[in-house]
């Protein structure tokens, strides 16, 4: 499919600020994939102890960076939407909430001194940032040694701008049988695109593909390692029958990654 021509920042922002409150009601419920499949596979690679000083980039509503500060970490949270850090602030926690656009690596710069975050995380937000080296950059000066990033993105292969999710319906002795599947037709080139994650949203959101390759290599050029990686799929009790999303119980929907400093 052809791509949409590059939009501009102030675009990928306005989808946000329209979104927000749709985002955070939707969230709150349950309604996102975050509490079920991603969350526990970021916490797990995140293994955060109890007193480490923690950035989130794009915290969006402020759910995960909640979580954290309640497994006892010190947690600075940034996202570029106002009005998704007014409802985060909204919900309340233990949390400083900092506005910051990621792909300003000033801004970035801004939210610690150098070397005083034991971890950082972006949780489902690569993908919506329009660069990334900004933020791979700023990462690499505000972490401490030793630190590690924690990511979690749409995975480029099967949950990309091109993947369509397929059921085939054919009937034997059985009954009704359902095979459930992903078509893609295009991979290999970065390219933005605009969709909807939550049906109903107000407005639709940009998102940016890179494939795995473009994806971890800012993060190889300035010194980090992949030291951790997880493809979630959804537990058989997690979509509903018939869904499309029932594929993702087999194919993973997102990937979730640890990058480390290395050895200088």
């Amino acid at each position: 499919m052809p791509s949409p021509p590059d939009p501009s920042p102030d675009e990928v922002r306005a989808a946000w600020e329209a979104n927000a409150a749709y985002w955070d009601d939707h969230a709150e419920a349950g309604g996102t994939w975050q509490r079920t499949l991603i969350q526990p596979a970021v916490e797990r690679l995140l293994d955060l102890r109890a007193g480490e000083r923690v950035l989130e980039i794009g915290c969006g509503n402020g759910d995960f960076a909640r979580r954290m500060a309640g497994l006892g970490a010190d947690v600075v949270a940034s996202d570029f939407s106002e009005r998704m850090l007014e409802r985060a602030t909204v919900r309340g926690g233990r949390v400083s909430y900092r506005l910051a656009d990621a792909t300003d690596e000033p801004a970035l710069l801004s939210l610690g001194p150098p070397g005083s975050f034991s971890a950082i995380v972006s949780n489902m937000a690569i993908m919506d940032m329009i660069e990334i080296e900004p933020l791979v950059r700023a990462s690499r000066q505000l972490l401490a040694p030793g630190g590690r990033f924690v990511f979690s993105v749409m995975h480029p292969a099967f949950n990309g701008r091109s993947a369509v999710r397929t059921v085939e319906l054919w009937d034997d002795e059985t009954g009704v049988v359902r095979a459930h599947s992903v078509k893609v037709s295009a991979y290999a080139r970065p390219a933005p695109t605009i969709g909807v994650a939550l049906e109903g949203q107000p407005a639709p959101q940009w998102y940016f593909h890179r494939p795995i390759g473009l994806l971890f290599d800012p993060w190889f050029r300035q010194g980090f390692v992949l030291d951790g990686l997880e493809e979630p799929v959804f537990g058989a009790d997690d979509v509903r029958p018939g869904s499309t999303d029932a594929v993702f119980a087999e194919v993973p929907a997102v990937m979730v990654g640890r990058m480390r400093l290395g050895a200088a």
